[in-house]
């Protein structure tokens, strides 16, 4: 008898430690269960390769920026260098998506990495040489940004293949963590390896990188079943493409929600100075912190996006995290101390790589493999949509200030994803 109660007044302690036990064991499941496409080789080269060649591009920017200025000593310059880049991309990257429907997406991939190694070394060779003048530059970032165009939708199209089902999300999800990591890192590396190697040490270190993701490339084996030729009208499988994207409320949606955010909200960087100087009244260290913030509470946000898709379903994670990022500028806005703006900020970084990585998400699940390349190549041209963002924004703070201008833009663009997702989707809810 006395042993069975004394079995019983421990029982409640057995069951607290079990308890503990199940929870560190999720804690431990949902930290390593992102990374577990690292387990196929597949994935494990394109991860590499792409993360090296992000690296690369974000030091070659900060080194062909620097260098701009360097020899014009005019900030109009810089702007019509990120119009060389941005324009093509815009203008090319949805007519591209045709390309990599047609035609086998690795090879395709593998054949840019090294035809991107052209107008690079190009670069390299006019700098070392002394000859190297603005025009150069501005036409080879041209050449660039038209081969690059076509770069993001055959790789993010190529994820499907190399990873199982059911590790989808995951896959989709370290994609990002990759490039946003890269994002962190390589402009700070780029600052070193000017002070290290010079401009041109950087130009060829890009390179470097560029030959070393082909490479990688060349060793993923996937099973054969490219696309059958070229047959059709270039117009009309475009034209195709949009016409599932329209009957495909899921996808619709997600796309109109992308180029809303990315136009009302997606270029508030641009005006994080002016924040840090006349609203929180901080230097260059408080500058330093705001700008890192976001792309911090993205990493962190897509550790744990697996769970949270167990939890909710992608439609209602596409709700809530249109409606949770301009909500969380708005917020931003209205603070007057640096630790809450950081910490707003990297909240809103976070909800906005949740939106992307889930509406790519529903885009790979949805979309026939035959329309992939087309339907994600339309979705990408959001990043495009920035340069309009930056002028839409930019009136906006010229006629209301900073923090009016902002949480204005950030009302439209609730306003509009309301509408849209209401429209294609229907009430809101967790099935």
């Amino acid at each position: 008898m006395a042993g069975s109660v004394k079995t019983a007044l421990y029982r409640p302690e057995r069951t607290s430690y079990k308890r503990k036990e199940q929870k560190f064991q999720f804690s431990r499941e949902l930290s390593i269960r992102v990374f577990r496409p690292l387990r196929h080789k597949n994935y494990a080269l394109f991860g590499s390769s792409d993360f090296i060649a992000s690296v690369g591009q974000f030091v070659r920017e900060v080194a062909l920026y620097w260098l701009a200025y360097e020899i014009t000593g005019s900030a109009i310059a810089l702007g019509i260098l990120g119009f060389a880049e941005a324009a093509p991309r815009l203008l090319l990257g949805a007519l591209g998506g045709v390309f990599v429907d047609r035609y086998d997406r690795l090879r395709l991939l593998t054949g840019i990495q090294f035809l991107c190694c052209l107008p690079v070394f190009a670069l390299v060779y006019l700098y070392f040489a002394g000859i190297l003048q603005f025009w150069h530059i501005a036409v080879l970032e041209t050449a660039l940004s038209i081969i690059r165009s076509m770069n993001p939708t055959a790789g993010q199209s190529l994820l499907r293949e190399l990873v199982p089902a059911d590790e989808l999300m995951s896959a989709v999800s370290l994609y990002s963590i990759g490039f946003n990591f890269a994002r962190i890192v390589g402009p700070s590396i780029g600052g070193v390896l000017i002070l290290w190697i010079g401009v041109g040490g950087c130009l060829v270190f890009y390179g470097v990188c560029l030959l070393i993701s082909a490479v990688e490339l060349l060793g993923i084996r996937l099973p054969s079943n490219a696309p059958a030729g070229v047959e059709g009208h270039f117009l009309r499988e475009f034209t195709e493409g949009l016409r599932y994207i329209r009957a495909t409320p899921m996808i619709c949606a997600s796309i109109i929600g992308a180029y809303v955010i990315s136009i009302f909200v997606g270029t508030y960087t641009r005006f994080l100075a002016v924040f840090a100087k006349d609203v929180l009244h901080v230097g260059p260290e408080g500058m330093g912190l705001l700008m890192a913030a976001p792309g911090v509470g993205a990493v962190l946000s897509l550790i744990v996006l697996g769970a949270l898709e167990e939890k909710w379903s992608r439609k209602a994670l596409l709700w809530f995290s249109a409606k949770a990022t301009p909500l969380l500028l708005m917020l931003f806005c209205l603070s007057r101390r640096l630790w809450l703006s950081v910490l707003l900020l990297g909240l809103f970084g976070g909800m906005q790589i949740i939106f992307r990585t889930v509406s790519r998400l529903i885009i790979q699940v949805e979309a026939p493999r035959e329309l992939l390349g087309r339907v994600m190549s339309v979705f990408l041209m959001d990043q495009g949509m920035r340069s309009l963002g930056s002028m839409v924004m930019g009136a906006f703070v010229a006629v209301c200030g900073a923090s009016l201008g902002l949480i204005a833009t950030s009302l439209v663009s609730m306003a509009l994803t309301a509408i849209t997702f209401w429209h294609l989707l229907g009430v809101s809810r967790r099935d």
